[in-house]
């Protein structure tokens, strides 16, 4: 990764005006193209502005795109080496352009050989990426989220190919269903949900209440209250889940800008999402989605 000099950092006046957001440390977006920049680069500019980060560009080669993650590394070794250059912008010309959107501290990398393993690195230092949807065909997309949001556990925010939002985000919607990892998703939304306007939680959680009485208990409606955000409840059936679309549909008719969810929640990961639920919110969603495990 190349090491870019720092533009000097706006003074603590400049800071307040500028946002009241929580801090994002280091955002990572994965870009498709500098010619225009593409829909991540933009989204991580935006972010890292509202948030005082520092933001990563990591540009992902289209002769990377067709294979699964644990695939590149065994394949890329048969390809002659001229095949495997990246027409990519510079990481001065990188700079510039988050420079120009409001953004003091820039990295830049590439995904090369061992995706895996470079996605694991930038992960071990960053606090939310940036994916596009349509990076990747769905299935190479797939895996390529199981690997930063299972291994890594590192929240992402996903854009749709029709998504056209950007922060801040004045109307967030939480998917809830009482999971570990919808827990994990509100935290993880957390830099965004006292700025908002509005935040609606889509409540599938049972209301019988399953959980082992033994264990502490996580209430979204206490945890947001705390942190000074009011919740607005919508009770949904968890049933619906299985359907996909209609959570999407439901978080758009409430006018959202970001959906939060939880993601991958089953052990049968691909079986369950590749032809499912995934599938199916990829395809009609057009608002960010901030996924987490």
């Amino acid at each position: 990764m190349a090491e870019l000099p720092e533009v000097p950092l706006a003074h603590d006046d400049e800071k307040s005006q500028t946002h009241n957001a929580m801090s994002i440390p280091n955002i990572v977006a994965f870009l498709t193209s500098s010619t225009p920049w593409s829909p991540a680069a933009v989204m991580g500019a935006s972010l890292a502005s509202c948030h005082g980060s520092v933001l990563t560009g990591c540009f992902v080669d289209p002769i990377l795109r067709g294979f699964g993650v644990s695939d590149v590394e065994s394949t890329i070794p048969a390809l002659v080496r001229d095949d495997v250059l990246f027409d990519m912008s510079s990481a001065t010309d990188f700079m510039v352009f988050a420079n120009q959107n409001g953004v003091a501290g820039t990295n830049w990398a590439a995904l090369q050989v061992d995706v895996e393993g470079a996605i694991s690195q930038l992960a071990a230092w960053h606090d939310l990426a940036v994916v596009e949807s349509d990076m990747m065909e769905v299935r190479e997309l797939l895996t390529f989220l199981t690997h930063l949001l299972w291994a890594c556990r590192l929240p992402c925010v996903l854009l749709s190919k029709r998504c056209a939002d950007l922060p801040p985000f004045e109307r967030i919607v939480i998917g809830w269903n009482g999971s570990p990892q919808a827990t994990r998703a509100i935290h993880a939304a957390m830099p965004f949900l006292p700025g908002a306007k509005e935040v609606w939680i889509l409540d599938g959680a049972d209301e019988d209440g399953d959980d082992n009485p033994d264990m502490p208990r996580f209430d979204p409606y206490r945890f947001l209250a705390q942190h000074g955000v009011e919740a607005r409840r919508r009770r949904f059936d968890r049933e619906v889940e299985i359907v996909g679309g209609a959570l999407i549909w439901e978080a758009q008719r409430l006018r959202a800008d970001l959906f939060v969810l939880g993601a991958f929640s089953h052990s049968r990961l691909r079986e369950r999402v590749a032809g499912g639920v995934f599938r199916c919110m990829l395809e009609n969603a057009k608002i960010p989605l901030l996924l987490q495990h």
